[in-house]
């Protein structure tokens, strides 16, 4: 038997002896909006600070922020001086990125998700300590959580209460929380689990703005992702009127389902403030026509940068904190619980490459891999939540596969309306897929995202009661 024929066969004894793998609880975080603070952006950040002192009269905040500037930048010219004259390093960071979130830790948020799915269980058993595994996804908020940023997994497991859950972090760039899901799935598919819970969290506010643009540029050249994004919407002659119709789209189908989806686990930030709702989505919308307006992004932070051609802040993500879980369970599982299934997971598929600036492209392959694997085609799916980074990958894929009708596409808008949280876009978007389901009564449907370096994921997925 050839190399190639042998494992086609261990496939199909893999596939004979894999368990079903179903959707039980579902749940993920209103996306919280977050305001960058950075060199770019730092006289509003200050002017924001004075107004809310309430020290500063309406006729002294010009002047008081302007002292404020000059003196942080002659601190920041005498640290560089000193540098230079020294050859020692001193960091110097600007205030952290603001957001409704910044004062509640990453492990918190993930807890708030993690309750929510426990009190949709209403059995006889105790869910908590029935989970096998638990994979989460995190970019930044892993590294930087001080109450948990060894073991962040599974310190946020045991003050959950799953004891007995071999607990797992992992960084995938921005299809991490889709990966924590997709390595749940394997572990009850492949590996004996019954139950398993898997998906992602990101804090963005409360953290350095240069921490989370690092994990923006690409390692190889300093480009930014929106510069490599650009560079292959110019490539195959995308427009910027086509991104743009795109996002506003996006935007207003955000508008209309805002409030609506279930799933949600607010978070009570304060005795003052509850966050139920897409903050971002309220906040940035705006009428089509100011879209050509807005700047585009230069390709990467050096001084003299090139602008990019078409790729700005109105057709791609803004910053975002947020995150989603599912609670995975084998047919055995959910006999045991005697629920019904939210939804059942076909395959799961990554692609990846070796052109950093190709990374836009890569959900078509991850997703034509999770449609073989399942014996589907393009043409069989009734929704593809594709994450909206840029809206240019959106629309070269959709272009390349017109079975992608813009309807089948991102049905309640997408990151362009409610950003991305990185690490924890991925888990969200799934529940978000899972309710879209079951409301629209689609039969198959996909998640999928891009990420660096070059590569994506895609989740292949099946309502039962269809």
């Amino acid at each position: 038997m050839t190399p190639f024929f042998s494992m086609l066969y261990r496939r199909k004894i893999e596939i004979r002896n894999m368990k079903e793998v179903y959707v039980a609880f579902a749940s993920h975080l209103p996306f919280g909006a977050v305001d960058q603070v950075g060199p770019h952006n730092f006289k509003n950040y200050l002017r924001k600070k004075a107004i809310a002192s309430g020290k500063c009269g309406k006729d002294e905040i010009a002047k008081v922020v302007e002292e404020m500037y000059a003196a942080a930048m002659k601190f920041l010219s005498e640290v560089k001086e000193f540098e230079t004259r020294t050859g020692l390093t001193i960091k110097t960071e600007y205030p952290p990125n603001e957001g409704s979130f910044m004062n509640t830790p990453a492990a918190d948020l993930t807890l708030v998700m993690l309750e929510h799915l426990f009190a949709q269980y209403k059995g006889k058993y105790n869910l908590r300590e029935l989970i096998d595994v638990f994979y989460l996804g995190s970019v930044i908020s892993h590294k930087t959580d001080e109450n948990a940023v060894h073991a962040f997994a599974k310190v946020i497991a045991l003050r959950a209460g799953m004891n007995r859950a071999h607990a797992f972090t992992e960084d995938m760039a921005c299809s991490s929380g889709l990966k924590g899901i997709g390595l749940a799935y394997d572990a009850i598919a492949h590996h004996g689990a019954d139950f398993a819970i898997g998906g992602g969290v990101e804090k963005m506010s409360g953290v350095p703005d240069r921490l989370v643009r690092f994990g923006l540029t690409n390692p190889f050249d300093g480009h930014l992702m929106a510069g490599l994004a650009d560079k292959t919407a110019t490539m195959f002659g995308l427009t910027r009127e086509e991104l743009d119709d795109f996002a506003f789209e996006s935007r207003q189908r955000a508008l209309l389902w805002q409030g609506k989806h279930r799933f949600i686990a607010s978070v009570r930030v304060s005795d003052s403030l509850t966050v139920d709702r897409d903050e971002e989505v309220d906040a940035h919308q705006m009428p089509r026509k100011l879209f050509s307006k807005l700047p585009t992004y230069p390709v990467s932070e050096a001084a003299d940068a090139e602008k990019c051609k078409m790729v700005t802040a109105g057709n791609s993500a803004a910053y975002a904190d947020g995150g989603g879980l599912v609670v995975l369970a084998s047919r055995d599982g959910l006999k045991k619980l005697g629920v019904s299934p939210l939804g059942k997971v076909l395959a799961y598929a990554e692609a990846t490459g070796s052109d950093p600036k190709s990374f836009i492209l890569k959900p078509k392959e991850a997703i034509g891999k999770a449609l073989m694997m399942a014996g589907l085609k393009w043409k069989d799916v009734g929704h593809f939540e594709v994450n909206e980074a840029f809206a240019a990958g959106n629309v070269l894929l959709m272009k390349f596969h017109p079975e992608i009708t813009r309807d089948k596409m991102n049905r309640h808008g997408g990151a362009v309306a409610h950003g991305h949280a990185i690490g924890g876009t991925g888990g969200s978007l799934v529940v978000k897929s899972v309710d879209i389901s079951l409301t629209d009564s689609v039969k198959y449907y996909v998640v999928s995202l891009c990420h660096a370096v070059d590569s994506a994921s895609a989740m292949l997925l099946e309502n039962p009661n269809v």
